[in-house]
């Protein structure tokens, strides 16, 4: 048996909106959802519209679903790539030149830096607000900067010593 959906049918200028769009170039996520919503709105079922889009009735309930929350909005492009970028090209061009540094010439009471402590003057000196040691790390990495070899070792634990 068949779900019933409360999902309210696209109107007439929605549906003119929607042949516009199958005619244009889209990520195959709009496509789809395009297609589920003017099926919709010709009357076929959800599970009706599955079968005709090779795809599970799910995926078609969750496409009616984000129409019925945001309209034709919901077949906006997708967004690419992971989270927002935490750290400008400047912060991370500026924790490579301090790792460059001596701790001493920038006023900090040791040799060599270690992870935790470039994270921790980073924070301190609110170059950062927040940043991890392996933030800092891969941050160092992609800039071609290492630090010392003990330093680096000296603030990464192992499991067998």
């Amino acid at each position: 048996m068949a779900r019933s959906l409360k999902v309210r049918k696209p109107r007439r200028g929605e549906l003119s909106k929607l042949d516009h769009l199958l005619c244009a170039q889209l990520h195959p996520r709009q496509h789809r959802r395009a297609q589920a919503i003017l099926l919709y709105g010709e009357g076929l079922s959800g599970v009706a519209i599955a079968a005709a889009l090779h795809v599970h009735p799910l995926t078609v309930y969750a496409d009616l679903q984000a129409f019925a929350r945001s309209g034709l909005q919901c077949l906006q492009p997708p967004r690419h790539g992971g989270p927002a970028k935490l750290l400008s090209a400047a912060q991370e061009a500026l924790i490579c030149h301090l790792a460059d540094q001596s701790p001493l010439e920038v006023g900090r009471p040791f040799s060599r830096w270690t992870l935790a402590n470039l994270r921790a003057h980073l924070i301190k000196e609110r170059v950062v607000k927040r940043i991890s040691r392996e933030q800092v790390r891969r941050v160092l990495q992609k800039g071609g900067c290492t630090l010392p070899a003990s330093a680096a070792k000296s603030s990464v634990t192992t499991r067998n010593g």
